[in-house]
């Protein structure tokens, strides 16, 4: 096995590493974005941790192919932490600032109206729409460690290495799991966020 190989798989070990650990905090912050969303907390707490742990998992195989003389190199590839749209923010803050302490809005008007989706000050359902937004985002996240795992899992099958394809065969079921999870809840949220008529 040729060093250039193993440095390689140390850099892409590396790029799911931070991804896996980007994703966790990404369901992290949703939760905590969220406290209307009762089911979120628990959810999202636990699907986390299982990304951490995806994360730490991986580090001894990271270290074990870069190798004792390899230190950490710079990648191409830069990982952007997680943060919501600052246009979706923005149109939340004004629907947030004209809703009551419950979240029912203090501007009322005899007939329900349709606005454009995220539309500040038009009444649209700017947290709603934030809240798609996110999870949009995580399941891109949550894609990419899918992806991941898969050419994780054929590498270690190519390199005999069956530690890291049982831990491949381990990770890989949990990421599909959230994938569902976040497809599933995207679908729940789509038509208050974006048809639901504003009050």
């Amino acid at each position: 096995m040729g060093r250039s190989v193993t440095v390689h798989l140390a850099d892409y070990l590396a790029l799911l590493v931070r991804t896996e650990q980007e994703l966790s905090g990404g369901f992290h912050a949703l939760w905590r974005a969220h406290p209307r969303e009762p089911d979120l907390c628990g959810v999202c707490e636990r699907l986390a941790a299982q990304c951490r742990a995806h994360a730490e998992r991986l580090e001894p195989y990271q270290r074990r192919y870069r190798g004792p003389q390899q230190g950490e190199r710079q990648m191409e590839h830069r990982m952007e932490p997680w943060v919501p749209d600052p246009v979706i923010l923005d149109a939340t803050r004004t629907e947030l600032q004209r809703a009551g302490p419950e979240g029912v809005s203090l501007v009322t008007s005899a007939r329900p109206r349709l606005t454009p989706a995220g539309a500040a000050g038009n009444g649209g359902s700017g947290g709603g729409l934030v809240l798609l937004r996110e999870l949009h985002r995580l399941y891109l996240l949550a894609t990419e460690c899918d992806l991941s795992w898969s050419v994780v899992a054929l590498v270690a099958r190519g390199l005999k290495d069956d530690d890291l394809l049982d831990l491949a065969g381990r990770c890989a079921p949990e990421t599909a799991v959230q994938l569902l999870w976040l497809r599933t809840r995207m679908r729940r949220a789509a038509p208050q966020a974006l048809v639901v008529a504003s009050w």
